[in-house]
């Protein structure tokens, strides 16, 4: 098993949209769902507070993890803001985790990464020759506790200070008119570091390159199809020809999620290729808004993962619990089932 520093995820401005991108860079246990009410105040150094499966670190103005450096310092609100993206993840996610995730928070101005950039997130990666993982996917879907990354962290998101020169909305209300929501962004941004991610690397058009050699595919790749059948191949351009990675969209064909849309689920790969955009959201033009397709509108807010994210979890190896209301179907059919023997 072998680690290096992997994918980062961002959002620019298209239009009145926000467009989120990717980036490179080098027994049923329930976690408690803890999210701390806290008081109106502002962090002035780093504090790490304990949500659920998560240790999340606030860096604040001037701090640095040797990694980044954060530009702004965080309100409780904001605080509570990340800690219910993370319940919302974690709230139907049986797998046992080997130890808490670690994530480090930041303040940063993101221009330099593009026009209108919202936020980006880097995770850790760990490979084994066949398989590819971000390391908090890792920790907490297989069980296993590798250590993290030299910057002690398993994964890494940077919000832009300014929401892109629009404005934040923080807190539990809806957005209003010129806001961006915060809360829609950071539960998009942790859904990539727990898998919604590729190690397809498109100027050298090959999949599965991690640290000086190729290690495997992610769970995400792995179900990745083009139109013509071609799929990923690590240390190649697809098999069994090359894979068309502009082919807008590809599909992703997992079980679970192909049965409950019906067919292959289209993701996002316009043509251009949008570097840090493509291949790792779904098409927002044949599914509508879902928390990771490529974009969240200006007043807009998409906090919750539908029914057909949580299928798509699922075909990456996830145990997810079933929503209550089929949790309660099945036990009435089951009980049906009984009566009739």
């Amino acid at each position: 098993m072998v680690g290096s520093v992997g994918e980062m995820n961002y959002f620019g401005m298209r239009g009145t949209k926000m467009e989120r991108r990717n980036f490179q860079l080098p027994g049923i246990y329930l976690c408690a769902a803890v999210l701390m009410l806290f008081a109106s105040i502002t962090v002035a150094v780093p504090v790490t507070m304990t949500y659920g499966c998560f240790d999340v670190t606030f860096y604040s103005n001037g701090d640095t993890n040797g990694y980044a450096t954060s530009q702004g310092d965080w309100t409780a609100e904001q605080m509570t803001d990340v800690a219910v993206g993370i319940q919302a993840w974690q709230s139907r996610i049986a797998n046992s985790p080997g130890r808490q995730v670690q994530m480090h928070v930041f303040w940063s101005e993101l221009d330099t990464y593009g026009t209108s950039v919202l936020g980006g997130s880097a995770s850790y990666r760990v490979a084994n020759g066949a398989t590819m993982w971000n390391l908090g996917e890792y920790v907490w879907k297989e069980g296993f506790d590798p250590g993290t990354s030299s910057y002690g962290f398993d994964t890494i998101i940077q919000y832009d200070i300014t929401a892109a020169g629009v404005s934040w909305n923080f807190g539990s209300d809806a957005p209003g008119s010129g806001e961006i929501d915060f809360r829609s962004v950071v539960t998009h941004e942790i859904g990539h570091s727990l898998g919604w991610d590729s190690s397809y690397d498109y100027d050298y058009d090959d999949w599965g390159w991690f640290s000086s050699s190729y290690e495997g595919l992610t769970a995400w790749d792995k179900n990745l199809v083009d139109s013509a059948g071609n799929r990923p191949f690590s240390g190649g351009t697809g098999t069994p020809n090359n894979f068309n990675e502009k082919d807008n969209p590809v599909f992703f064909d997992g079980s679970e999620a192909s049965a409950l849309y019906g067919g292959s689920v289209p993701v996002y790969a316009p043509d251009p290729f949008r570097s840090g955009s493509s291949l790792v959201h779904l098409d927002e033009a044949a599914l509508g808004d879902l928390l990771m397709s490529p974009s969240v509108g200006i007043a807009q807010e998409i906090r919750g993962i539908s029914e057909l994210e949580w299928a798509m979890m699922t075909d990456m190896g996830w145990t997810i619990i079933p929503e209550p209301a089929t949790f309660v179907f099945l036990i009435i059919g089951g009980l049906g089932l009984i009566k009739r023997r």
